[in-house]
């Protein structure tokens, strides 16, 4: 089983898959108030169960450094490395949230997309990415000739 999980200053979004055929097939998932708990490493725990995971990935509301921050609008420090040992799970990976989104949208289907505004189709290059939740995420996804690459931004904590 693979665990995502979107970290956020309000909720935390948890969601669990499995492997199967070669493709990630959705087994369950859950949100959680972030507030009425102590950090991330007690809801995963609640979260989980008896599952066992073999990787996860979280996306974090801001910047990352040596897989390690300090949330802004909570008082919870996250650790790849304590929270590998506390969870037993081999493999754990913060990653910046607007980041993890870039990464997310090549699996939308068409079905799971609302377009605001038609662009150019012919065109092909750079794009910005932007989230509003408790704070403003931004992100930009970088063209590389074959796709797109997406690189977190912590733009929404200018003045």
């Amino acid at each position: 089983m693979i665990l995502a999980g979107d970290v956020g200053g309000t909720k935390v979004h948890l969601a669990l898959y499995d492997f199967i055929d070669g493709k990630l097939k959705h087994a369950r998932d859950k949100q959680y108030p972030a507030r009425q708990y102590t950090g991330l490493e007690e809801i995963v725990r609640e979260f989980l169960g008896a599952d066992k995971v073999i990787a996860a990935c979280f996306g974090v509301p801001g910047p990352v450094r040596n897989g390690r921050l300090r949330l802004t609008n909570l008082p919870w420090t996250l650790d790849s490395r304590e929270l590998s040992a506390g969870l037993e799970i081999e493999h754990i990976f913060l990653i910046n949230d607007l980041e993890a989104n870039g990464y997310g949208l090549a699996e939308l289907s068409a079905e799971q997309i609302y377009t605001l505004s038609e662009g150019d189709a012919s065109q092909i290059g750079n794009r910005a990415l932007i989230a509003a939740g408790t704070g403003l995420g931004e992100g930009y996804l970088v063209w590389n000739g074959h796709s797109h690459v997406p690189y977190p931004s912590e733009g929404g904590h200018v003045d």
